[in-house]
């Protein structure tokens, strides 16, 4: 039927990146507008985090913005930029920075929470007293780790590397100085380099998680696919369930990103199984089983998703579509008017399409009950009066039989039906 047909352009790419579409009552000259709230690893909302959004496909655009005090920021795209695919580079003192491709959706709002990881650098200074951190560092490490330290949370990452290089030429065995010099050549994408360094301080037992985090991503950035996979495992293992999650969540998404869909629903069912409270990922999860025709697993998840408490018009629409294509029409005369509610492409009149389906198969409680919901909708559907006329005429209630028929006939005297309303109400009559 046209419900599970209609179009829905980059649907799958807006569906995971995301993720989260609502409709919205925004000014029409906005074709979409980004809501976000970045977080640490907890939860908690970050301020003054430094935004760049940039794109390869309109290279003129440039928008610069920061988080507020909640931690939240807000970006809207013209109806003509939506065809393109922006890059958001996020970035704070102390955190790792990254970079996510989002392409708008066609909806009116987005809604997305972007987690930040803090860097081993900000951990080290959150102690406060870097010379109990570093005892028995000479005076000469110290103070050029402090520097590399400073100039890192600053941001010139050239001099926070040559700091570390310093500090560590000073005392090999300084394992802040391994870790940070492992981050700091990351983010300048010296994705060997960083790879050097985090095996050096894995091997001396420094930062475990930090430096398997920095290694996975460097054997990612070089190609190294299955010795990052290993990496990832051991990553998994030694991280909180909570953050392995996400982490492995976001791999989903950078898999999906480079159209490996494979890839994509492995990382995320595995995320969902670390964090079974993870929405985004049963979401992403039901979108891809359906699109894999897996319309069991789909509804599943979509459920969950739903259960969890997803605001995402988007898994309304995975739910309907695998329900259809199960045939479980109870189901879907539960979900329909919901969705009916809240997508401007699914109104009263698709809720008819359902109600014509339920009619022919017999099933005619649940087709009055679909069309009297449309009409809350929308009063003016025709198609929904014809019903009602038919289900008051086989109950024996002609007045309001003829009262429905003769509102369809005055809605839609073109109806193929309409010749058939005619003639009931000569009987009736």
């Amino acid at each position: 039927m046209s419900g599970s047909n209609r179009s829905r352009p980059s649907g799958l790419r807006r569906l995971i990146l995301v993720g989260i579409l609502l409709a919205s009552s925004a000014p029409a000259t906005w074709a979409q507008m980004l809501r976000g709230t970045v977080t640490d690893s907890e939860k908690n909302p970050l301020q003054t985090v430094q935004i760049t959004v940039t794109s390869d496909e309109q290279t003129s655009f440039r928008k610069s913005l920061s988080t507020d005090e909640d931690g939240e920021f807000v970006l809207r795209f013209t109806r003509n930029q939506a065809q393109y695919t922006f890059k958001f580079l996020f970035e704070k003192p102390g955190y790792q920075s990254f970079t996510q491709e989002i392409s708008p959706s066609t909806t009116r709002v987005t809604r997305e929470t972007f987690v930040m990881d803090v860097s081993e650098t900000q951990a080290v200074e959150r102690h406060g007293d870097l010379q109990s951190v570093v005892t028995g560092s000479s005076n000469a490490a110290i103070s050029a780790f402090n520097a590399g330290l400073a100039a890192q949370l600053d941001r010139n990452l050239d001099e926070a590397k040559a700091k570390f290089e310093e500090a560590l030429a000073a005392d090999p065995d300084l394992g802040p100085a391994q870790v940070a010099l492992s981050q700091v050549r990351l983010d300048l994408q010296d994705y060997a380099g960083a790879l050097a360094a985090a095996e050096t301080a894995l091997a001396a037992g420094n930062g475990r998680v930090d430096a398997l985090r920095v290694k996975y991503q460097s054997l990612r950035a070089l190609g190294r696919q299955d010795e990052a996979e290993a990496v990832s495992a051991e990553l998994e293992s030694a991280e909180d369930a909570v953050a392995a999650a996400r982490r492995i969540y976001n791999e989903g998404g950078a898999a999906f990103q480079a159209d490996d869909r494979a890839t994509a629903l492995e990382r995320f069912r595995r995320a969902a199984e670390l964090d079974p409270n993870l929405v985004d990922a049963h979401h992403a999860v039901a979108t891809l089983e359906l699109a894999a025709g897996n319309h069991e697993a789909a509804a599943t998840s979509a459920e969950k998703a739903l259960s969890l408490g997803s605001d995402k018009l988007e898994t309304l629409r995975v739910l309907y579509d695998a329900y259809e294509a199960l045939g479980r029409m109870d189901q879907l005369t539960e979900i329909a008017p919901r969705l009916a509610a809240v997508d401007p492409d699914f109104g009263g009149a698709k809720l008819v399409e359902q109600a014509a389906e339920l009619w022919n198969a017999g099933q005619t409680a649940q087709a009055v009950a679909l069309a009297q919901q449309a009409l809350a909708i929308d009063p003016t559907i025709p198609k929904a009066y014809y019903f009602l006329g038919l289900d008051h005429l086989s109950g024996g209630r002609n007045p309001e039989a003829k009262s429905a028929l003769e509102k369809f006939i005055e809605l839609a005297p073109e109806d193929p039906e309409a010749a058939t309303a005619k003639e009931m109400l000569t009987y009736i009559q």
